[in-house]
């Protein structure tokens, strides 16, 4: 996945003289501005729009409106009766998502499979 790139202009500024722990003395200098191309990469703590998707390997006929015991037994099928693979995927949905109601019941639905793997080990 390509992402375009983007112009930088730096600001030049003045540094301020200062002493270091070991006594040296750095004056003060002029640092010049400086333009420079790097690849976008968005705002912080956000995924890009391109990436915000999220591809389940199995689909499961899950719904956060549904009842949890309804919720976890069709996940459980199908993955096959597997509770670490019905778990992972139901983190990898909780990790995506950003509906909060998705979230919280992915995530619940998640730790109750991993509880109930823990248990078999």
């Amino acid at each position: 996945m390509s992402r375009k790139m983007i112009t930088v202009h730096r600001q030049g500024y003045t540094r301020a003289p200062y002493h270091r722990k070991d006594g040296t003395y750095v004056s003060g200098t002029s640092v010049p501005g400086s333009t420079f191309k790097v690849r976008d990469r968005g705002k912080h703590g956000r995924t890009p729009k391109s990436q915000q998707f999220f591809d389940p390997q199995v689909h499961m006929g899950w719904h956060k409106g549904d009842k949890p015991t309804t919720r976890r037994r069709r996940a459980l099928i199908a993955h096959g009766g597997d509770y670490l693979a019905t778990a992972r995927a139901l983190i990898a949905l909780h990790n995506v998502t950003v509906d909060p109601g998705t979230k919280r019941a992915a995530g619940a639905d998640a730790r109750y499979f991993f509880a109930k793997h823990n248990k078999r080990k």
